[in-house]
């Protein structure tokens, strides 16, 4: 099974600081950043919410589009998003921006963990699609998620290195993908890590 290419990001953030921090943590990830045409997702602000209309013809051609600001995103955002969307709160961590943009481009919806209920108390025992993950290669899917390296990973968990390569392996032969992106969309995708 071959890895989804990365998408290719568009920031239109009013602000310029903001603009180049989202752009930055981006870039840190691995997504390619393009100022022009061709993005697959495009990242935006609350300054947009005042013209959907404006919002709408950017949007033409682009597969998601992730909102950095206030709550009042998801109607509009489910009305004008051709494809995926993201709504996150102005305070989002890194590990929620790149889990919203790959959601976006992956055609998913997603909402800030604040935002989000729980809708038992089982949730964490549910076996989505016959995929079962261990409670550590859960905590190795949660820090892939957040972009942590094997070797930041074994110090947080406290285990060798050795250790979070192989359940790394075996977090990506049970969803299926070959990649950290993947492990991470896949996650999104299957309700295992929330954005």
């Amino acid at each position: 099974m071959l890895a989804a290419p990365l998408p290719l990001v568009r920031v239109a953030v009013r602000s310029p600081a903001l603009a180049a921090g989202v752009a930055a943590l981006l870039g840190s990830f691995g997504l390619s950043l393009t100022d022009g045409d061709g993005a697959d997702v495009l990242v935006v602000d609350d300054f947009w919410l005042t013209d959907p209309e404006a919002l709408a013809a950017e949007l033409e051609g682009i597969a998601g589009v992730v909102a950095l600001g206030s709550g009042a995103w998801v109607g509009t955002l489910h009305e004008l998003a051709p494809g995926g969307w993201a709504a996150l709160g102005p305070d989002a961590t890194p590990a929620e921006l790149l889990a919203g943009v790959l959601a976006a481009a992956a055609g998913l919806a997603a909402l800030s963990p604040e935002e989000v209920q729980p809708a038992r108390d089982e949730a964490d025992e549910i076996d989505p699609e016959g995929v079962t993950l261990t409670p550590r290669e859960r905590d190795v899917l949660a820090l892939l998620a957040e972009g942590l390296s094997n070797k930041r990973a074994a110090r947080e968990l406290g285990v060798s290195e050795s250790t979070v390569k192989f359940h790394v392996q075996a977090v990506y032969s049970k969803l299926g993908v070959q990649s950290r992106a993947g492990a991470v969309t896949r996650g999104v995708q299957l309700g295992l890590i929330s954005v």
